[in-house]
């Protein structure tokens, strides 16, 4: 009896003594100033073959748990902090920078033409981070919006959309949303409008903003206004398209 009281007395002062000395490891969110944030996973590490939850291969060789350093990606590639590892062989390299800065798709809200989606997925499957970060974007800084003016003239998307590196900015509906128009006619019959149909033909630029404002209005354009060059009648005169003013045309349109 008395053993069986001794063991029982060892066996927990034993867990007491392990689970004391436990150290606990957590997730680290470092904040960085061009970049994002960059999150550094204990668990996955301490769990590498490599590593066999061995804590001193990295502390304090590599980090002194004492110093708050942060480091530089320059550092890094000089092999220090994350960069002693991190170097092509022991582990991927830092050029893989979406494997530890958090990347997400972007919405952009534009009024005028609707939101337009930037794709980060899309982009660094074959460009490098830095070829935009921070050097045209700083990953922190407040959206600003840029105009079509302005990339036009090698800002933002068009330092690479020129048509030379990228498709060019000029071509609207990769990026900015087109949708099909019901115009919705008591009298004669519900207008559909194709984009589709429309932009196989013709240049956004070629009816927006000079003919149609991208912001639809609530105000209709009667058929003499369009007989007198406004609206359709600006294209469909008989000459660049078939003409709003003959009644043998009138079902291309109106569908009763």
């Amino acid at each position: 009896m008395l053993c069986r009281i001794v063991f029982s007395v060892v066996a927990m002062f034993m867990f007491y003594q392990s689970t004391a000395f436990a150290v606990t490891v957590r997730d680290i969110t470092y904040s960085t100033k061009n970049l994002g944030k960059v999150v550094f996973s204990h668990g996955d590490h301490i769990n590498k073959k490599e590593m066999s939850n061995n804590c001193r291969a990295c502390h304090d060789k590599i980090f002194d748990l004492k110093k708050k350093k942060q480091y530089s990606m320059a550092d890094m590639e000089k092999g220090k902090s994350c960069g002693a590892c991190h170097e092509g062989k022991k582990a991927f390299g830092l050029d893989k920078c979406s494997a530890c800065h958090l990347v997400k798709d972007l919405t952009y809200k534009v009024k005028e033409t609707g939101p337009t989606h930037f794709s980060h997925k899309i982009h660094i499957e074959g460009t490098e981070c830095g070829k935009c970060h921070p050097k045209l974007y700083s990953a922190n800084q407040k959206r600003k919006r840029v105009g079509m003016a302005a990339m036009e003239a090698g800002k933002s998307c068009g330092s690479c959309h020129n048509s030379k590196q990228a498709f060019s900015i000029k071509e609207c509906s990769k990026c900015h949303p087109i949708r099909e128009l019901l115009f919705e006619e008591k009298d004669a019959g519900n207008v559909n409008f194709s984009h589709k149909n429309h932009t196989a033909l013709y240049n956004c630029r070629e009816c927006h903003t000079a003919v149609f404002n991208t912001s639809r209005s609530k105000t209709k354009v009667s058929m003499k206004l369009m007989e007198a060059g406004k609206s359709c009648g600006a294209c469909h005169d008989g000459k660049t398209a078939f003409s709003v003013a003959t009644d043998k045309d009138c079902d291309k349109c109106h569908k009763m």
